[in-house]
Order: C-alpha cells, then structure tokens, then sequence
C-alpha cells in the first residue's frame, strides 16, 4: 500500500477513535500529529487541523495548499487570511455545529490551550499518542530504514577512527556517513573518550583528543523520511583492555540480552526493565546503572512507551523500542549498549544491524 494511502488509514482510524471517545471532533496544531495524520511534514504554524468522526479539515493559508495535494483525498484544504488559521478553525468548527470537541494540551501552548477552553473545547490527552505507539506498515518501513542506515554508518566509521582524533572529528564522519546513506537529518550524535563516556548524554568536544587504551562510546540516531533510529556501542580502543572493562562490558551485554528475551507482545515496559535490571543489580553495580533501560522510537526519538521501573504500558505487535543498559563510573569510564527492536507475533527482531 502506498505511504499516501496509509495515511488516509490512520485518519479514518482516528475517526473511529473520537467515535470511541464520544467527541465530535479534534483540533491539532501539532506538525508532529498533522504529519503522523496527513503524512506531510508542516512546520509550526503552517495549518490548524480539524477532524471530526466523518471528515478531516485542513485549514492553513494560501502559499501551503498546494503542499497539502498529496493528502486530498481524505482532507480538505481550506486557506483563511495570514495569521489567522487558529480563527478560522474555530469558526468552521461553530459552522459545523460541534458540540464536544476535543484538544490535547500536551500538545499546545498556554496561550491556545486557554483559548480553546474558553471557546468550549475540552481536554483530551494522549488520543492520537496511544495511536503512534503501534506503527503502520509505512512506519516500520521507515524505522527499519532509519536503523540500517545507522548500524552500516557506525561499521564504516569505526575502522576509521585513530588514536588523536576528537571526538567531534569522529562526530563529524557518522554525520556524514548517515546523511550519505539517505539521512535527512541527525537528531544526536554523542561520541565519547575516557572518562566523558561516564557521562551519559555527553557533548562531544573540539579539544578532547582520543588516546591509546581508554574507552569509547558512542550513541547515534538519524531521522529519515520523518522516522528516526537509536543505537548505542561501546569498546575498549587499542591493546590492554582492562580486566575490569570486560567484565562490566560483559554484564551489560547479558542485561541487554536479558531484557531483549523478553521483548513480545503482552509484557509490560516495566518488566523489561526489571530483567535488564536485575542482571546489573545481581552484579553488584544497581547504583551505577541510574536511566531507564529504553523507550520507543518513532516521529521522535524518545516516546513511549519508556522502559522504566514499574512502567504499565502493555507492548502489542508493531511497537518499535531500544534496550540501552548501562554502567557508569565517574570520572573514569561507562559502558552503554543500545539496540532497537520492532515487536513481532512472537518475539522481536533486532533492527540495528547491516
């Protein structure tokens, strides 16, 4: 099924959500749910969606209908006077005569939130979040183009990196690797030496110098057609690995295993967490591991549901998450491995690879 066409299924999908819900409609002024609805990437303040039960509106201004085409079938472009698209949403939403309509306010300023209420719009979180939890078709696509652009980028810049380089020298070649594979764009791009791999979202450094015989980490991800990937390696660089290295290496690789089995339709995000956590706890090291063991990934590359502690959120077949155990030390070094994984039938299957 083309993308465009599965687009037009998740709207009438949505329709039969704010049916379930007993509303007469949604407004959004989210790009990330206008694209995720329309399949067309807008920027903030490019249009005003209104869908109700039985049709969807797109109301924006002149110079972007001709960007909407592509999803006509299934939304109606209509262009009001610059400036005033949230108006004119209000005002069709009046002329259609809607009683109950709903917004989210996770995904408005104060400003519009407030508006909305006092025109009678009522809160409603999550509606089109639970959705993008469970990826269509189109989605996985992406996701596991996203991932195999970054795992064949990390294989060919790994080779690449010498002692004396920077860390942002190295930042630098997976950035190009990436976006010559087809990456529109690299959301994080972490690489670390020495004791800044203790840090776990550490900012790669112009000065910092890659040394014989110390640690590395490095943490990447890139978007493309809208879809990011995750990923995580950590090694030792140069002769003389550590004793130590290897075997907290070790532990966070058979945490990482631990929680990947698993990883299927019917378990909690929380219970994942436990079996990647309880291997590093058993180990001794539970204060050294201090973030949750993964999250989904999707139109961002930190959604939900997050793999943490006592986490409710049931996995369902087509849900696409990271398992990242780590141990760190300060000032010294950490270890972090991440992949990420798309839930089967069955199982999961591993998507950051070649």
């Amino acid at each position: 099924m083309a993308i465009k066409d599965l687009a037009s299924v998740r709207m009438n999908d949505f329709r039969r959500v704010l049916k379930q819900a007993d509303l007469d409609g949604y407004l959004t002024v989210s790009p990330l749910e206008q694209r995720y609805l329309s399949g067309i990437e807008l920027s903030a303040g490019e249009a005003v969606f209104l869908i109700t039960p039985k049709k969807a509106y797109c109301i924006t201004k002149k110079l972007i209908v001709s960007k909407m085409t592509p999803a006509a079938a299934f939304l109606k472009t209509e262009d009001v006077p610059y400036g005033g698209m949230l108006d004119g949403a209000l005002a069709k939403n009046k002329k259609l005569d809607l009683k109950r309509v709903a917004f989210d306010p996770a995904c408005v300023d104060f400003e519009t939130g407030k508006k909305l209420e006092a025109e009678g719009f009522v809160r409603a979180l999550g509606l089109i979040g639970e959705m993008r939890m469970q990826k269509y078709e189109d989605e996985v696509a992406r996701l596991k183009k996203a991932c195999k652009i970054a795992a064949e980028s990390f294989e060919e810049v790994k080779p690449l990196i010498k002692t004396g380089m920077t860390e942002e020298d190295v930042r630098v070649l997976m950035a190009v690797a990436m976006h010559k594979r087809g990456a529109e764009s690299i959301p994080f791009n972490i690489v670390c030496f020495g004791e800044n791999t203790a840090d776990a979202h550490h900012t790669p450094s112009k000065n910092r110098k890659l040394k014989a015989g110390e640690a590395v980490l490095m943490d990447f991800g890139c978007f493309y057609e809208g879809y990011t990937s995750d990923m995580t390696r950590s090694w030792w660089h140069g002769k003389n690995e550590p004793a130590e290295y290897k075997k907290i290496w070790s532990i966070v690789d058979r945490a990482r295993t631990a929680g990947v089995k698993v990883l299927r339709p019917g378990v909690t995000a929380g219970e994942v967490d436990a079996a990647s956590r309880k291997v590093i706890e058993d180990a001794g090291y539970g204060k050294e591991f201090f973030h949750t063991t993964g999250h989904a990934i999707g139109l961002v590359e930190h959604d939900r549901p997050i793999l943490r502690s006592g986490a409710p959120d049931v996995l369902e077949e087509n849900y696409v998450v990271t398992v990242e155990p780590g141990i760190y030390f300060e000032n010294k070094w950490g270890i972090r491995l991440e992949d990420s994984f798309l839930i089967t039938k069955t199982g999961s299957k591993k998507l950051t690879h070649k």
